[in-house]
């Protein structure tokens, strides 16, 4: 699974500015994805302020971005 997947994202690009929008499934695919990826857990609570890809980038931790 990428992040589109995860996110259920169409767009055929995505940036630090594109918006996010949780679903309680996308919000369940984002955990199981930063898990698998980061080796991080998060909880659905953690996700409720994220509204863009570079709040993500930073709940995650630019550090553990290549």
């Amino acid at each position: 699974m990428d992040l589109k997947e995860a996110l259920m994202i169409e767009d055929a690009e995505i940036n630090e500015a594109t918006e996010i929008h949780l679903t309680s499934l996308s919000t369940l695919s984002v955990i199981a994805f930063i898990d698998e990826n980061f080796d991080k857990q998060v909880r659905a609570s953690d996700l409720k302020s994220i509204q863009n890809i570079s709040s993500l980038i930073n709940l995650i931790g630019k550090e553990n971005i290549e």
